[in-house]
């Protein structure tokens, strides 16, 4: 699976229809009480699926749209269609069909098409508009996109774009975001931000933005539906130094996803120390068997 369809957005609702993160985890209160951070959660959680609910019915508001190139073999013609007609679709249009059809058409105009949506991030009138710019600015993969991603991410109202930027940035994996997501880690306020460019951080291989994104994972304020969606962020991280934790997490739970995310996370950063626990996940029944499976295809790569 693609990075940018498994999981966009760290620890939200909407990581099931995209990448990673998405929906909308609480704001990290300070030293609130147990009862009283139980409470925030669901507040923000509701505000947030009331937010992805309207984005998803509402239709895309009326905004002034550039004449359109009279050639029909211009590519600003076709990108144009198939964009408007994502912002029609709303939230859900991104995961199927069309989305990889139009992300297939940016990577193979190029230059063209990041400017086309750059354009669209920067000037979109609605936040449907900016935050689809920004998811497939994230598909293209373009490092010349980053600039233009920072500046969503400095300055764009809605948290949802911002959190699009943020992941865009992430993945795109340049040097030239981390000043960007340095600022937006320390003082965004929006908890998605933080965690996204946390693990844009991590990527770059700075070590506060690893300890940022392992304390949001072991936080008892993180909610346990977005704990996954981070633990998922620092398994594609893989930094040898997350090891220790991988392996806790092999002995301690029985859930098939944890399990194969630890699994494959430590097939990934090649993890010798884990080798008596893969041993004992793939020879034990009862353990499902893509568990199983898994665990012998990275115990067949692990150095000896």
């Amino acid at each position: 699976m693609s990075r940018f369809f498994a999981g966009l957005l760290a620890g939200l609702a909407i990581a099931a229809v995209f990448s990673w993160i998405s929906s909308s985890p609480p704001p990290a209160p300070s030293k609130p009480a147990p009862d009283g951070a139980l409470r925030a959660a669901r507040a923000e959680a509701e505000r947030l699926a009331a937010r992805v609910a309207e984005l998803e019915k509402r239709p895309a508001e009326a905004s002034p749209r550039p004449a359109a190139p009279t050639s029909p073999t211009a590519p600003e013609v076709k990108l144009e269609e198939r964009f408007e007609a994502l912002v029609e679709k709303g939230l859900a249009g991104m995961a199927g069909p069309d989305m990889r059809a139009f992300l297939d058409e940016v990577k193979a105009k190029g230059a063209p098409a990041v400017a086309f949506l750059v354009a669209r991030l920067r000037d979109g009138s609605t936040s449907q508009e900016r935050f689809l710019a920004a998811a497939a600015l994230e598909g293209a993969g373009d490092p010349a996109a980053v600039p233009a991603l920072a500046e969503a991410l400095r300055k764009d109202p809605d948290d949802l774009v911002r959190r699009m930027a943020s992941h865009a940035i992430a993945v795109i994996g340049s040097d030239a975001g981390e000043a960007a997501l340095r600022v937006a880690m320390g003082g965004d306020k929006d908890w998605g931000v933080r965690v996204n460019s946390a693990y844009g951080l991590a990527k770059l291989g700075r070590d506060d933005g690893l300890r940022m994104l392992e304390g949001a994972y072991g936080s008892a304020e993180t909610p346990a539906e977005y704990r996954l969606a981070i633990l998922g962020g620092l398994a594609d991280v893989a930094a040898p130094a997350t090891a220790p934790l991988f392996r806790r997490i092999l002995a301690d739970t029985t859930d098939v996803s944890y399990l194969l995310t630890a699994v494959n996370a430590l097939g990934k950063m090649k993890d010798a120390g884990a080798r008596a626990d893969l041993e004992r996940l793939a020879a034990t029944e009862g353990i499902p068997q893509s568990v199983r499976e898994a665990a012998r295809k990275v115990l067949a790569g692990l150095p000896r």
